[in-house]
C-alpha cells in the first residue's frame, strides 16, 4: 500500500488491466480497471481476551471502464450505472455458485447440488455524498467470502469510480457467515461513511460537458436488486454452512450436527436484506425483486423526499 502511484496518465493503454466477466448464459462482458488507492484498518478489542486484531475494514478505490456499452448510452444515465452494477453483481465470481450436497448427506443422493457463494444486491439506494449522486449496495456472502459494500460514481459516458469496502471479522468459533453476526458490522459501517463523507470528486472540465449532456428524469432512480429465488437459496446455503468452524457445545465434537436452527437463519437473511437508508440517501428499492418482477426488468424504487 505504501508504493501507490500518485497520478495516473488514463490515457496510457498500459495502466488498463482488462477484466473479464462470463454471465450464467455464456456472454463474456470485459471491463478495464485501474487501481487506484487500497487502505485497510485493523479493529482491536480487549487486548488480553481478544488478542491484536478483531477485524479489518480494506477499502479498495479503482476507475472502471465499460468500453462495450449500446451505442448512445451512457454511465451518466442512472439506468445503464443501474445495468452495469446488475451486471457486476450476476456475472463473473460474485454471482458465481459452488457444489452442494444433500441436507442429510445421504452418500446414495446423486443429485448435482448448486448454491450461491454470495447474496447481492441487497440494500440497493442512491445516495448523495458532497453534491455526487452515488449508486450503492451490499454483498452477503453465504460460504466463505467476507462482507462487501460497494459504491459507484459516474465520471465519463463510460467510466465510473468504484469504491469497494470490505469488512474481515476475526472471532473465536465462527468458521462461517452466519455465526460472525455475533460481531456486529456496526463499527465498520461508521468508519466507512465517515471516509465517503470526507471524499469530494470534481469532474474534469470535458466529463462536466458530458454529464450536462445526458438527462436523467426528476425522481427516476433505477435500482439492480436480488431475486426471491436467489434470496431462498441463500437461506439454504447459509443453514448448510452455518455448522463450519463452528462447535455447538450441546452436540457431540465428532458426528453432531452443528447448524444453526433453519429458522434463525431464515429470520437473519429476512433482516439482512430490509432497505436500511442511509445518510443522504435519495432512493431505495425493495427488499428483492420478486421473479415474475425480475424477469421483465421492472424495479419498484421508492424516492426519499427531502
Amino acid at each position: 500500500m505504501e508504493n501507490q502511484a500518485d497520478s495516473f496518465d488514463l490515457n496510457s493503454p498500459e495502466i488498463w488491466l482488462p477484466h473479464e466477466q462470463e454471465s450464467r448464459d455464456g456472454t463474456k462482458r470485459i471491463s478495464h480497471e485501474v487501481e487506484i488507492w487500497t487502505c485497510g484498518w485493523n479493529f482491536t478489542g480487549r487486548p488480553l481476551l481478544d488478542g491484536e486484531s478483531v477485524g479489518n475494514l480494506v477499502m479498495q478505490f479503482e476507475l472502471v471502464e465499460v468500453r462495450d456499452l449500446p451505442v448512445n448510452s451512457s454511465l451518466f444515465q442512472r439506468g445503464e450505472l443501474a445495468r452495469f452494477a446488475q451486471s457486476y453483481c450476476t456475472d463473473g465470481h460474485l454471482g458465481s455458485y459452488h457444489k452442494g450436497r444433500a441436507e442429510d448427506r445421504n452418500p446414495f443422493d446423486l443429485t448435482q447440488y448448486r448454491w450461491p457463494d454470495n447474496l447481492l444486491p441487497i440494500n440497493s439506494q442512491w445516495l448523495d455524498r458532497n453534491g455526487s449522486e452515488w449508486l450503492y449496495f451490499e454483498m452477503q456472502p453465504l460460504h466463505h467470502d467476507v462482507d462487501r459494500f460497494y459504491w459507484l460514481l459516474p465520471i465519463g459516458h463510460q467510466r465510473c469510480l468504484r469504491v469497494r469496502f470490505m469488512a474481515e471479522r476475526c472471532i473465536p468459533n465462527a468458521g462461517n457467515p452466519y455465526r460472525e453476526q455475533r460481531s456486529p458490522l456496526d463499527n465498520y459501517r461508521h468508519l466507512m461513511e465517515n471516509i465517503m463523507d470526507s471524499m469530494t470528486v470534481e469532474l474534469a472540465e470535458a466529463a462536466s460537458i458530458e454529464k450536462s449532456n445526458i438527462h436523467n428524469a426528476d425522481g427516476d432512480y433505477p435500482l439492480p436488486h436480488c431475486t426471491e429465488q436467489l434470496v431462498k437459496e441463500a437461506k439454504h446455503t447459509l443453514y448448510m454452512w452455518s455448522g463450519a468452524g463452528y462447535t455447538d457445545q450441546s452436540q457431540p465434537k465428532q458426528g453432531g450436527d452443528h447448524r444453526a436452527p433453519k429458522e434463525d437463519v431464515a429470520a437473519f437473511i429476512d433482516q439482512r436484506i430490509q432497505p436500511q437508508p442511509l445518510p443522504g440517501c435519495l432512493a431505495i428499492g425493495p427488499a428483492f425483486a420478486a421473479d415474475t418482477e425480475a424477469e421483465s426488468h421492472k424495479h419498484e424504487v421508492k424516492a426519499i423526499d427531502g
